[in-house]
């Protein structure tokens, strides 16, 4: 019973660090949605969206896609600029992992410090370079998914979809400059929706009252 007491009581010191990772969760999820939403509306026609949210609907991400779908109206050229959204973007992904790190320190305090650092070393990456760094956010993902695999606060179906969601997107950026096909846009077009996905569950849970360290 003092163990379980005790437990009650270090989460709760946590707390603000959950709501804080769910909040990036759930704006970053909110953020990933909106190109889809393009997408879905205009299909190859853009310009047909409302101003406002087409300031939203190139992260780096949506535009590997769209290199590899063959979208006329983008260049490669648009991966290789400082990208105010990719910054927001990343920035947010990283508030998320603060809450990761608070849920899964007790699986691993090593791997999800780890994944917590990549999100802002890639923003400092980025930069400095205007192009590197933006990996760091699927890497990132691949680290806190094989722990999310250890614990018992995630659902292991959220874990896997994490999981095949990096791996499926940094496939879609590392061969970006090598091939483009329809493979590899429907690959990174599958990877992009569960990461989506990810974003709101992982900000459903963070949310949940009682949320403790395995």
């Amino acid at each position: 019973m003092n163990r379980v007491v005790n437990f009650e009581i270090a989460d709760t010191r946590w707390d603000w660090l959950y709501k804080l990772g769910g909040l990036g969760a759930l704006i970053a999820g909110a953020l990933f949605l909106i190109p889809i939403i393009e997408i879905t509306i205009t299909g190859f026609q853009p310009g047909t969206i409302n101003r406002w949210l087409s300031l939203f609907q190139n992260n780096w991400l949506v535009v590997i896609f769209k290199l590899h779908a063959g979208f006329k109206e983008v260049q490669p050229g648009l991966l290789y600029i400082l990208n105010s959204l990719d910054i927001a973007l990343m920035a947010l992904i990283g508030m998320m992992y603060f809450g990761l790190y608070a849920a899964l320190r007790g699986t691993s305090k090593v791997w999800p410090m780890v994944a917590l650092i990549q999100p802002f070393l890639g923003i400092v990456i980025f930069v400095i370079t205007k192009s590197a760094g933006r990996s760091g956010v699927m890497g990132a993902g691949l680290v806190i998914s094989m722990v999310m695999l250890r614990s018992d606060i995630f659902n292991k179906v959220i874990a896997f979809m994490g999981l095949l969601s990096s791996i499926l997107l940094l496939a879609g950026d590392i061969s970006v400059g090598i091939s483009h096909s329809y493979i590899f846009a429907s690959l990174t077009a599958i990877g992009y929706m569960l990461l989506t996905t990810w974003f709101f569950l992982i900000a459903q849970r963070l949310f949940q009252p009682g949320v403790k360290i395995s």
